[in-house]
């Protein structure tokens, strides 16, 4: 701690002070006026010093300093410890890290809080880890002993790429008194039983709805339970009950303090729904009333164009051309408390293709969500409304088609700094690189897929036309942001440490090692992580990284993430997780207070 003169003045600068004054007495003044010490020569008084660590700080040169103090949830200076030590005031707490790592808070771009809870909290059964059919239909089964005749079965988490994977009979065999939906993980198709079906009023005669299919038996053209994609599906979702206000904000919560343990300050939601389910009260009140530790950036879905240009109207211009009904909640929040609505707003979300067996991986079975047409109309207004917009786009077609869209609107409108988003990106071609680069383009992606998924995807190698299965060496290479997120509740695994780890490992869970040249280091991970998620949602005054003047999101690390074998960045644990100075998290088995 610093020691004080009798003014409060630190007794470094009290000591220069007091040189000055003697020099000028030794000059020969004739008169010595006093005069107050300058503000430059009071340190301000931190409230809270981290000192005597590692603090990997992210900053442009990649600085690696001792000690960092915090003042009213900002960051108040960075540096050697001796540096810090003048902002230590009689009442600053101070933490000895005793060698530890710090890094700013991890960011993850691409989430969707409320249904990671519902998952986490048993809303849904979680099928998510089962490998076999088998144990599927079991774990169902089991379900229905549970619940009464006539209440709704509700699972998520079939993890097999193949939309003929279950279908109505295999349902039908577990329950027919029990109205039954099956999700794939990525929760972009699934399959029905009978009961289901009948409460929908999906039968031989019903139409695909435009964007999604409803399988069918080739002998009778009798419904088979496979509704590929949200159009299909959502004909089922909607006799679904929903989640109330209470089960919603803990859902939200649950999952909050899920990613707090694991070092995540903040989190992009890239499927805020305007439907339903929607968690707009959920979302908007827990901030509100600081129940919501973590910092939210939402993107609202929009499933087509006719929609885009009302919602845009009815938010941004005027309340007459979307039924008020459908988003009341955000148009009352816009006007009651702009600042708020301001701070979670990130901007649209569309979505190309599917997922599994539905993504646009030059596959002729798969089914684009929108026609090319379509697909330019709907970017177009909100390209030229000024939003930011974040694209669901899997397959290497799915990805041509939206940089066909963008470019289109660009031409149209051209602006600058747009950062309009992809998501996921598994495999793009090796022009599409190019086109990203050049169109200003940011990329988020999930290393951590790799672990989990690639076992399936070996066939997806690089081929002459393509870059390569989440190319991550070559984003960078070409100068393109990349943002890392963990998908939950689609992935089941959601701890950053993953993804920070397979970004450089690129090891399936069988140990097969996809195209090394294509990995990262840590350095770049970490900051893929912090800097690349702030990029990517216009945030990088505020935080991403530990430099003076931005907000005081850190993290304390149980080991240093660059010092440690490659395979151990999985297992890295988070002690104290901080947002705006404040403690949100603190592990059992930490001994820092």
């Amino acid at each position: 701690m610093g020691i004080t003169s009798p003014t409060g003045i630190d007794r470094r600068d009290f000591l220069k002070i007091s040189s000055l004054a003697t020099l000028g007495i030794l000059g020969g003044c004739a008169h010595v006026q006093p005069v107050a010490p300058t503000a430059e020569l009071v340190a301000p008084t931190a409230e809270l010093v981290l000192t005597n660590g590692k603090i990997i700080t992210i900053d442009p040169l990649n600085t690696i300093a001792q000690a960092v103090a915090v003042k009213n949830g900002k960051i108040l200076d960075v540096g050697d410890a001796e540096k810090i030590s003048r902002h230590i005031g009689n009442n600053t707490q101070i933490v000895d890290l005793n060698g530890k790592t710090v890094t700013p808070g991890l960011i993850d771009a691409h989430a969707h809080l409320p249904f990671f809870g519902l998952r986490e909290n048993g809303w849904f059964l979680n099928l998510q880890g089962m490998r076999s059919k088998e144990e599927i239909l079991e774990a169902l089964a089991q379900k229905a002993r549970k619940t009464p005749e006539g209440k709704w079965i509700s699972a998520w988490g079939v993890e097999s790429m193949s939309m003929s994977y279950l279908n109505r009979e295999d349902l039908d065999r577990v329950s027919r008194s029990h109205p039954m939906l099956v999700v794939f993980t990525g929760g972009q198709w699934g399959f029905a039983n009978s009961h289901a079906l009948k409460i929908a009023g999906i039968n031989e005669d019903t139409p695909n709805p435009f964007g999604g299919r409803i399988g069918k038996s080739f002998l009778d053209n009798a419904p088979d339970g496979l509704l590929a994609n949200y159009p299909a599906l959502n004909l089922v979702r909607r006799h679904m009950p929903l989640p109330d206000e209470g089960q919603s904000r803990e859902a939200l919560l649950y999952a909050a303090r899920r990613y707090a343990a694991e070092g995540v300050t903040t989190v992009h939601d890239n499927f805020f729904s305007l439907g339903t389910p929607h968690f707009h009260r959920a979302y908007f009140e827990t901030v509100r009333s600081g129940q919501m530790h973590l910092r939210i950036k939402l993107w609202s879905y929009i499933p087509n164009a006719y929609i885009g240009k009302r919602v845009q109207y009815a938010l941004f211009e005027s309340d007459e051309l979307y039924p008020r009904s459908k988003i009341k909640d955000l148009i009352s929040y816009k006007r009651e408390s702009p600042e708020l609505f301001n701070s979670l707003w990130g901007g649209f979300k569309m979505a190309v293709d599917g997922a599994g067996g539905g993504l646009w991986y030059f596959n002729p079975y798969a089914i684009p969500l929108h026609k090319p047409e379509e697909l330019h109309k709907m970017f177009g207004i909100f390209h030229k409304a000024g939003h930011h917009v974040s694209v669901h786009a899997v397959g290497n077609q799915a990805v041509d088609q939206l940089l066909d869209a963008i470019e289109a609107s660009l031409k149209e409108q051209p602006r600058e700094d747009h950062r309009h988003r992809i998501e996921h990106a598994l495999g793009p071609q090796t022009n599409s690189i190019e086109r990203m680069k050049r169109l200003g383009i940011v990329i988020c992606t999930h290393p951590q897929w790799l672990f989990g998924w690639g076992d399936k995807w070996q066939g997806l190698q690089r081929r002459e036309d393509q870059i390569g299965v989440i190319p991550l060496r070559s984003y960078l290479k070409a100068g393109i942001t990349v943002a890392l997120g963990a998908d939950p509740p689609a992935f089941p695994i959601y701890k950053p440490q993953f993804a920070l780890w397979q970004a450089g490992a690129r090891l399936t869970r069988g140990g097969y090692r996809f195209d090394p040249a294509e990995g990262i280091s840590i350095q770049e991970a970490l900051r893929a992580q912090t800097m690349g998620g702030a990029h990517a949602g216009f945030q990088e005054k505020e935080i991403g990284s530990i430099e003076k003047g931005k907000e005081a999101d850190m993290v304390v690390w149980d080991r240093d993430f660059y010092t440690i074998p490659q395979d151990e960045i999985r297992n890295v644990k988070a002690e104290l997780t901080m947002v705006g100075g404040k403690i949100v998290h603190r592990s059992e088995e930490t001994t820092l207070s």
